[in-house]
C-alpha cells in the first residue's frame, strides 16, 4: 500500500517539490534526503512491474536497465505500467540514465527527473579517457549496450542519442545538426588533454563523421574513428556501385526464376519489376522530406509516439545526407554478409576518407551486434582504443 492512497494522489503527494532539476550525470542524492517511507513504497510498486515486464531478463531487480539487454518495446511497456499505477511517467532517457529502480523511486519520489541529455553514460571508468558511441537512426542506445559491454577500456562509455525522445524538443532533420549537437556535448564534458574516440553503428557512422570533422576543426583530440557498416543512402552511392547492385539482384533474382514453374515465374518478374522501379526511383527522385518519409523503404509505423517521430526525421536526414570528402583516417568494421539491402562500405568509404582501415567482422548487419559476433567486434574495437 502506498499510504492508502490511489495512484493520482500519490503523484500529487510526490510532485516538484521546488528542487533545482538535476544536471546531467548527476547522481540521485542519498535515501536519507527524502522520505524514505515513499521511497520505500515506490519501490515496492516498481519492482513487480520491473519482473513483469521485463521478463526472465529483469529478475535481477538491482541491475541496470542498459544491462540486461531489453528493447524499446518493453522499456515503453514498464513506463505505461508506472504511469498507470503511479500517475508519473518517467521519461524514457531518463529510465535509462538513472537505470535502477532504487534510483527511479527516488527520483519519483522528489520528482524530479534528470532533463534529457544527449550523453548516456553506458559504463564508468576514468575521466581522462573516453568512448563516445553514436546511436544508429532509432536515436536510442539499447542496440549498442552489449557492444559496450564487452570493449575493454579503462576510460568511460558514453552513448551519445537524439534529441526529441522525451517529446522535449523537436527531432532534428540533418545529420549536420546533428553532429554539432553531439559535438557541444562532448566539448562540455571532455575538458581533458585524453583522445576522443568515437565509433557509429550504421546510421551513427555517418553522424559519427560529422562529429569527428567538427571536433578536429576545433583542434580536440581525435582518436578512434570507427565506423560499424555504415554507408551511404544509395541515391549518393558511386554510379558504378549502384550498377553493380543493381546486377546483383537481376542476376539473384533470376536464379530464383530458374527454380519455377512459367506461370510463377512469371508472376515473380512482375512483382520484382516493381521492385526495380523503386531502386530506380530512390536513385532519380528527390530524397525523402516531410511530405514524403512514409515512402522511405526505412519507415516503419506503429512505434512509440516520440520514437515514431525521431525515427522519421532520421529517416530525413539519412535520405538527403551526401557526405563529402575528409581527411579523417577512418576504420570500417565491415559485417561478412553485409547488409542485404545494401552497397559494399568499402567502396564508398575509399572514395571519401583519407585513409581507411578495413575490419571483418562474422556476421550480416544486424547480427554482428549479437553474441558471438559482437564479441569478436568488441575485441576489434578494444585493439583501436586510444
Amino acid at each position: 500500500m502506498l499510504h492508502s492512497v490511489t495512484g493520482l494522489s500519490l503523484k500529487a503527494n510526490l510532485s516538484m517539490d521546488g528542487s533545482p532539476p538535476l544536471e546531467p550525470g548527476a547522481v540521485i542524492g542519498r535515501a536519507d534526503e527524502f522520505d524514505t517511507r515513499v521511497i520505500d513504497d515506490v519501490m515496492a510498486v516498481l519492482v513487480p512491474l520491473w519482473r513483469r515486464e521485463f521478463g526472465r531478463k529483469g529478475q535481477d531487480v538491482a541491475a541496470h536497465v542498459l544491462h540486461i539487454s531489453v528493447g524499446i518495446g518493453r522499456m515503453t511497456r514498464f513506463i505505461d505500467a508506472v504511469e498507470a499505477e503511479l500517475g508519473m511517467r518517467i521519461p524514457p532517457t531518463a529510465l535509462m540514465r538513472l537505470g535502477t529502480i532504487k534510483a527511479l523511486s527516488a527520483a519519483i519520489a522528489r520528482g524530479a527527473f534528470p532533463p534529457a541529455s544527449p550523453l548516456v553514460l553506458l559504463r564508468d571508468g576514468r575521466d581522462d579517457a573516453a568512448l563516445y558511441v553514436v546511436a544508429a537512426g532509432t536515436g536510442l542506445v539499447l542496440e549498442l549496450c552489449e557492444l559496450a559491454a564487452n570493449i575493454e577500456f579503462p576510460g568511460q562509455i558514453w552513448a551519445l542519442q537524439l534529441p526529441g525522445l522525451d517529446g522535449e524538443a523537436a527531432p532534428l532533420t540533418s545529420i549536420p545538426a546533428m553532429a554539432r549537437l553531439y559535438a557541444d556535448a562532448i566539448r562540455a564534458r571532455h575538458t581533458g588533454p585524453g583522445a576522443i574516440n568515437l565509433i557509429g553503428y550504421s546510421f551513427g557512422g555517418l553522424v559519427c563523421v560529422e562529429v569527428a570533422r567538427i571536433l578536429g576543426d576545433s583542434a580536440s583530440p581525435i582518436g578512434l574513428v570507427g565506423l560499424i557498416d555504415s554507408a551511404s543512402y544509395e541515391k549518393y552511392w558511386p554510379r558504378s556501385e549502384w550498377l553493380r547492385v543493381v546486377c546483383r539482384r537481376g542476376a539473384r533474382r533470376l536464379g530464383e526464376m530458374r527454380e519455377m514453374t512459367p506461370p510463377a515465374a512469371l508472376r515473380h518478374l512482375i512483382s520484382r519489376a516493381a521492385a526495380l522501379g523503386r531502386h530506380f526511383g530512390r536513385r532519380l527522385n528527390p530524397a525523402a522530406g516531410a511530405a514524403s518519409f512514409t515512402q522511405s523503404a526505412y519507415y516503419v509505423s506503429g512505434l512509440e509516439p516520440n520514437l515514431q517521430r525521431v525515427r522519421d526525421a532520421s529517416i530525413i536526414a539519412y535520405e538527403s545526407h551526401n557526405p563529402a570528402p575528409t581527411d579523417l583516417a577512418v576504420v570500417l568494421f565491415k559485417s561478412q554478409h553485409g547488409d542485404q539491402h545494401g552497397c559494399d562500405p568499402v567502396r564508398i568509404w575509399r572514395r571519401l576518407a583519407r585513409s581507411v582501415e578495413i575490419v571483418p567482422v562474422p556476421g550480416s548487419h544486424i547480427t554482428m551486434l549479437r553474441k558471438p559476433c559482437v564479441q569478436v567486434l568488441a575485441r576489434q574495437i578494444s585493439d583501436r582504443l586510444q
